[in-house]
């Protein structure tokens, strides 16, 4: 069943924004980097209009794990909280983009999922965190937003930094950061949704619409082992030291 989701007043909508200090990183740029060590948000508290989440809204009535791309200047308006000059172009990896999907409805409550690819343009370099996932929960009656939380997920390494230095040289390094953003109240998902998907499910959707090669269906080498035999087929195998599902080393 397709819904249309709708979003007005009131309005100002505050958002909570905090970049904690980088206590790790692989090659020490969050102690011997200025820029770096002192990277916090610009506002720790901002004032929204209710157009600028409207840009995160399905343009039409959408079903259960249906995906579209949020508008790129509400986006940028919320990024612009955490850093002074951010990016939806990026330098590393290069999978730009920002998705959302319908994860889940019933009469009182719709919840949107999302995913943002960007970056923040340094003084001297650019930091580009591995991504922004977040949600939106919206009160289908009161067509406002009852909750909001966007954050780097944590991982074991979740932000890729690059330092461009006076003598042309250019040195990467990466590491953790803790960077979120929230407004309205506590997330509670509700358990009685009419209609839904698992969160794992709509974030492995949300992965898909950047990386194709997520559609794979990648099993573990013993698995392979046991499969080939039964199916009489050669295996593929792909070794990498990094990750395939978002932008950090």
């Amino acid at each position: 069943m397709k819904i249309q989701i709708e979003l007005n007043g009131p309005e100002p909508i505050v958002v909570s924004a905090s970049i904690a200090p980088i206590e790790f990183s692989t090659g020490g740029f969050h102690v011997d980097w200025e820029t770096l060590a002192t990277l916090r948000e610009v506002e720790p508290q901002k004032a929204y209009p209710v157009s600028t989440f409207r840009g995160f809204l399905p343009p039409e009535a959408v079903t259960v794990g249906e995906y579209w791309e949020i508008d790129d200047k509400s986006a940028l308006e919320l990024l612009k909280q955490l850093a002074e000059n951010p990016s939806l172009q990026l330098w590393v990896n290069d999978d730009p983009g920002q998705w959302a999907s319908l994860r889940a409805y019933n009469d009182d409550y719709a919840e949107i999922v999302f995913r943002i690819h960007a970056a923040f343009v340094l003084t001297d370099g650019f930091f580009t965190p591995s991504q922004f996932a977040g949600c939106l929960i919206i009160d289908r009656h009161l067509e406002q937003l009852a909750n909001f939380e966007m954050s780097v997920p944590p991982s074991t390494l979740n932000f890729d930094v690059h330092r461009n230095y006076d003598d042309g040289r250019n040195l990467t390094d990466c590491g953790i950061c803790q960077i979120e953003m929230n407004a309205g109240q506590v997330a509670t998902r509700e358990s009685n949704y009419s209609e839904e998907i698992s969160v794992d499910e709509a974030q492995l959707g949300l992965a898909r619409q950047f990386y194709p090669a997520q559609s794979i269906e990648w099993v573990k080498l013993e698995e392979a082992v046991e499969m080939a035999k039964a199916l009489n087929r050669p295996i593929h195998v792909v070794s990498a030291d990094g990750t395939f599902m978002d932008q950090s080393c």
